[in-house]
């Protein structure tokens, strides 16, 4: 009886139960590095009070595609990652740069200051583990939108991205998951964003 119970174990430990692709949704709660408070685009260099908020929420949805096996590890594989994800930060009633600076308005207004990240990046996944299956993004690149943009107007960047996390498959088709990511935009000399996010998504297997 135990022999075949060890055998049973073995079998579920190189069972791949996951599908090779997946889209997911995910939620989480974001923090930027530092604050963006006392800028021109976001509050007017702190006339009326800053937008300095650090702690937020996101959105975001992807799409992960089986590249290949590792070659080192057979059981792990290798998918490829497009990400598409929304933070805002800070949202508050501040002076509005373009009214201020064009002399056509004072008056406070609500200010967002958000981030908008695509990121194409490798994730290795560790399966053999049944339905549990952990995953780590060692580099990947994103695309960024700062909101409002820098003191020198820029507004698109690029930056470094890294992850780890894990997923359950509740059933073949779904799977529910946790993660944390880090994203880092190479910046201009006004403006270098950097925030972490720590997120729970679904998937939808295939």
């Amino acid at each position: 009886m135990k022999k075949l119970t060890t055998i049973a174990f073995l079998a579920l430990m190189t069972t791949n139960a996951f599908a090779d692709g997946q889209v997911f949704y995910r939620y989480g709660l974001s923090s930027l590095t530092t604050s963006r408070g006392s800028q021109i685009f976001t509050d007017v260099n702190g006339t009326s009070g800053k937008n300095d908020d650090k702690s937020g929420k996101g959105l975001g949805a992807g799409l992960d595609l089986k590249l290949m096996n590792c070659p080192l590890f057979p059981t792990n594989s290798v998918a490829g990652e497009i990400f598409v994800d929304y933070n805002r930060f800070s949202h508050k009633t501040v002076v509005n740069a373009i009214g201020h600076v064009a002399g056509l308005s004072s008056v406070p207004r609500e200010v967002s200051v958000s981030e908008l990240a695509v990121v194409i990046a490798p994730k290795y996944r560790f399966e053999g583990l049944g339905n549990f299956r952990p995953w780590i993004i060692p580099a990947g690149l994103a695309f960024m939108v700062n909101s409002p943009p820098s003191d020198t107007t820029n507004y698109l960047d690029v930056g470094y991205h890294v992850g780890a996390g894990a997923e359950y498959m509740v059933v073949k088709e779904l799977s529910v998951g946790v993660d944390y990511r880090y994203t880092i935009g190479s910046g201009d000399p006004q403006l270098k964003v950097k925030y972490s996010s720590f997120g729970a998504n679904l998937g939808i297997n295939f």
